[in-house]
């Protein structure tokens, strides 16, 4: 859903025991998809985005946040992020997805915001880059409910399942 939506590159992380290329045989995957083993994966969400940052961007203008506890993003949803960002009102520095006044995932970043994630200690959220000034967000009113809600139990998975099947 991100590479269709527009994204040009992902870097997925994964717990350190992972066999990127065990995985990349089973699925897949084009080569604009770099799968990164985190060796501590105990410290955190931010060490894993700190890890992706920790290459650099390159050229990119921006950088999506996605967690993998909602997984059900549409490509559409992604699409229409990627234009706001670009039609983005000066002083806007991130847009988030917002479905009935909740923020959701993924959350795209200017590129500058890099530094203030890889300043980020192991027990500091990555919300508070998104919390740290209001006015640099935008929140995209979207509809789809998956955008504000995690994949946590048993019961979560057999919605998203009926959900992904509704879908198709």
């Amino acid at each position: 859903a991100l590479l269709v939506g527009g994204v040009d590159e992902i870097r997925a992380v994964l717990p350190g025991d992972s066999d990127p290329q065990g995985l990349r045989a089973g699925v897949v995957l084009p080569g604009t998809v770099h799968l990164l083993p985190n060796p501590d994966p105990e410290r955190g969400q931010t060490a894993s985005i700190r890890l992706a940052l920790g290459a650099g961007l390159g050229e990119h203008e921006a950088f999506l946040v996605h967690t993998v506890d909602r997984p059900l993003v549409a490509a559409s949803d992604v699409a229409l992020l990627l234009d706001a960002f670009e039609q983005r009102p000066v002083g806007t520095r991130i847009v988030v997805p917002s479905v009935d006044g909740r923020r959701g995932h993924p959350a795209l970043f200017e590129a500058a915001l890099a530094a203030e994630f890889l300043d980020l200690d192991d027990d500091e959220p990555g919300h508070r880059v998104l919390r740290r000034d209001p006015a640099r967000v935008h929140h995209l009113v979207l509809a789809d409910p998956w955008l504000v809600r995690d994949i946590d139990t048993p019961e979560d998975l057999v919605d998203a399942e009926a959900a992904l099947r509704e879908r198709t």
